[in-house]
């Protein structure tokens, strides 16, 4: 082998090792550089959840501000809305006062029985804002029902976050209900 032979072969194994090297202090600047991304999402994320815990507190001392009451679980979970039992929507009925419930089950669970006298505006119609304006804001008490709660919690959160006052969470929702029940 002849002296330029080694000197070539010398060469393209240094360069390889160069460029073997350089990507390697690539992969571990890119690694950085994700990581780096990840905890500026996950900082932003907290920063944007904090900023939600704030003005959900602030709605709340604007509540008692305003004269409502507000009781301690409202406050240990940062929300506008309270939950209530079933029986407490069926005092409301004996003490006739025509309470004003909504009701966000689908089409197919209202047909299969609901609370006389409820509006049926479905979970996804109400979320999506399609039906939000068949919502009344007269003042009166606003009791949010589904199946279970889950739906209706949901629910009652966001229309408590768009200025509804007195909404009510029927906590078990139709499978707490005991009281009478209209087919339609």
């Amino acid at each position: 082998m002849d002296t330029a032979t080694v000197i070539a072969l010398a060469a393209a194994a240094l360069a390889l090792l160069l460029v073997l090297g350089t990507r390697r202090q690539v992969a571990a600047l890119r690694e950085r550089l994700d990581q780096q991304r990840r905890e500026q999402t996950t900082k932003g994320a907290d920063a944007e959840d904090f900023r939600a815990d704030i003005d959900g507190l602030r709605k709340l001392v604007a509540l008692m501000a305003g004269g409502k009451s507000v009781d301690p679980e409202m406050v240990k979970e940062n929300r506008l809305f309270r939950n209530v039992r079933a029986d407490e929507l069926a005092a409301e009925f004996a003490a006739e006062k025509r309470p004003y419930v909504i009701d966000v089950r689908s089409p197919q669970e209202w047909q299969g029985g609901h609370i006389p006298g409820a509006v049926h505006i479905p979970v996804d119609a109400l979320l999506g804002k399609q039906r939000l304006h068949e919502v009344a804001r007269d003042g009166r008490k606003i009791f949010m029902v589904c199946a279970g709660g889950g739906r209706s919690s949901a629910a009652a959160a966001f229309l408590s976050e768009r200025g509804y006052l007195n909404v009510f969470n029927v906590e078990g929702g139709m499978g707490a209900w005991k009281g009478p029940v209209e087919r339609a």
